[in-house]
């Protein structure tokens, strides 16, 4: 993914979380806000105590990042989405939390959020 694409700072990983728009799932929470350019950028925050394993949260970050920039970053355009871990996952399989995260990435009405 392009690094004009990345969302880096904690400043807009923030500003999403307090004034975005959630999608969630059991396990994940999409959040979408838009933002004042044409570009969306993203972003995957895992955190360490629902999988404490780093190659775990890994996976679960390119796994995210790859449904971001062929499914996401094609069609919606001026949008800043960041995914997020939610309690209760570390007894999930990262199997099941894959296809968690794609279901929930690729539910999202693009209809709605479409370029304007």
């Amino acid at each position: 993914m392009k690094r004009k694409h990345c969302l880096r700072k904690s400043s807009d990983f923030r500003k999403i979380f307090k004034e975005g728009k959630r999608f969630l799932s059991p396990h994940f929470v999409l959040y979408i806000r838009e933002n004042s350019s044409s570009t969306t950028r993203t972003g995957v925050s895992i955190l360490k105590g629902h999988f404490k394993l780093a190659t775990r949260r890994n996976r679960l970050r390119r796994i995210a990042k790859e449904l971001f920039r062929k499914e996401v970053i094609p069609f919606v355009q001026g949008y800043d989405l960041v995914i997020t871990s939610r309690a209760g996952l570390p007894h999930s399989n990262a199997g099941e939390a894959e296809n968690e995260i794609k279901n929930l990435i690729l539910g999202i009405d693009h209809r709605k959020y479409e370029s304007r």
